[in-house]
């Protein structure tokens, strides 16, 4: 018999309440992508108008994983840029990613770039950038902790990830993202930018969005992510400290769900010995990643993945400003599982 550990208080935030739908969208939530994949009704699901998480995209979003490529492969879609060019990025240190910026600048391209307001690590590339003339705000919305979103609009996609613009996420990092070529979600995604560019409040009109959104609705979805799986669910994860969180996954495991947390090295990562504690003391099987550094925000609940910038803490879910979105299509949530396994076959007990 499994035991269930009872985490005390659990933190209860209600996500901002969603409206009416906006006409068109993909209209299907019934069926699933690809490969049998099923898209599911979430609590906030709107009549099934594309307002729903796992409303399959039109195309589907392309999966990636780093860090090997992936310097190279994002240069590449900065340079691809010939109308717009919107980089909304919680770190920036490499001059590789700044040379690019400046390039799409210089040869016309409708440039804006949003940073962290206080990691002293953007003074360099903040500095660069403007005095290279690129058009460039602190990203402070009011009330915000961090603008810690990790996204990109070029022309007429997006790119969400969990890697910031560093040396660590390029050379050493696991990290997962998307290119995002759906209208809707690349709309939605320019909205955020907008909002936040304008310095309104960072409050954009998210009414209708299958985006995965900190503090619009990231912790009421992401706890329906976990909560829905009956038979699998991966957690590739750098931290979890939202107390929410660690008893869904917990409740879960107690259910009968086949589940599986890989966290970042405790020795970086400090708080993990008592997330680690906490889940072993459940029963629930964790191991730790020693051979890379774990930054992945990584969950794969009953094969469906969440990629986005969204760490596993109350701050994160409720006070940051987040993007994430999921995987419907199963060819492109086949290469995060299988990821995800190759990672956990090299994590070790605690």
């Amino acid at each position: 018999m499994r035991r269930s550990t009872i985490l005390g208080l659990v933190l209860a935030v209600a996500a901002a309440p969603l409206g009416a739908c906006r006409a068109g969208g993909s209209g299907d939530t019934d069926g699933g992508g690809s490969g049998g994949i099923d898209a599911r009704v979430g609590p906030d699901a709107q009549d099934g108008v594309g307002c729903e998480a796992y409303t399959p995209r039109t195309p589907p979003v392309e999966l990636f994983v780093g860090p090997d490529g992936l310097e190279q492969r994002l240069i590449d879609e900065i340079d691809s840029a010939t109308q717009r060019l919107d980089v909304l990025m919680y770190l920036m240190t490499l001059d590789s990613f700044v040379n690019a910026i400046e390039r799409a600048h210089s040869r016309g391209v409708a440039v804006r770039v949003m940073l962290d307001f206080d990691h002293p690590g953007n003074d360099n590339a903040r500095s660069e950038l403007l005095t290279a003339g690129v058009p460039l705000h602190d990203a402070a919305p009011i009330g915000f902790t961090h603008a810690h979103t990790k996204s990109m609009v070029v022309d007429d996609h997006a790119v969400i990830m969990s890697a910031n613009l560093i040396y660590n996420s390029m050379s050493l990092e696991r990290n997962y993202g998307v290119i995002d070529r759906d209208p809707e979600d690349v709309g939605d995604l320019e909205s955020i930018i907008g909002s936040d560019w304008d310095a309104n409040g960072g409050y954009p009109d998210l009414d209708c969005t299958r985006l995965i959104v900190s503090p619009v609705n990231s912790r009421p979805r992401l706890l329906d992510h976990i909560n829905r799986a009956q038979n699998t669910l991966d957690l590739t994860v750098m931290y979890i400290t939202d107390s929410g969180i660690l008893q869904a996954i917990i409740d879960r495991y107690d259910a009968g769900v086949a589940v599986r947390v890989l966290l970042a090295d405790p020795a970086d990562i400090t708080s993990n010995a008592d997330t680690i504690t906490t889940l072993q003391n459940a029963g629930v099987p964790v191991r730790v990643m020693k051979a890379f550094e774990l930054h992945a925000k990584m969950v794969v609940s009953d094969g469906i993945p969440f990629v986005g910038s969204e760490n596993f803490s109350s701050t994160s879910l409720t006070r940051n400003r987040e993007v994430g979105v999921m995987v419907t299509d199963d060819t492109q949530a086949a290469i995060a599982r299988a990821q995800v396994d190759a990672d956990w076959n090299l994590g070790v007990a605690p």
